[in-house]
């Protein structure tokens, strides 16, 4: 597999113009294996809008285990994982 190699270290001289890949300049490193989709944290107005579900809807599901847990990220604040809050919907959707 080939590593990947941060822009400012490739050299750069005696290359086409363009990226190393063939892409030309300016669309971004190309994607590897190697990176993984950071880890967003939704707060409720974004788990709102998401789900259609209220706060009260939400916070019932979520003790009775059918809905995702909430995390702790301050004293005063919740959210929750992107990605568990999307397995959810699509387990809704029927995917």
């Amino acid at each position: 597999m080939k590593q990947y190699t941060p822009a400012s270290v490739r050299s750069t001289h005696n290359e086409e113009p363009g990226n190393r890949d063939g892409r030309p300049k300016g669309l971004g490193a190309a994607p590897t294996l190697d990176r993984v989709a950071p880890l967003r944290l939704l707060r409720f107005p974004a788990i709102r809008e998401r789900t259609g579900l209220s706060r009260s809807t939400i916070w019932r599901l979520e003790r009775r285990g059918a809905f995702p847990r909430h995390r702790r990220i301050s004293a005063n604040a919740v959210a929750w994982i992107e990605d568990e809050i999307n397995d959810w919907i699509r387990e809704r959707r029927g995917e």
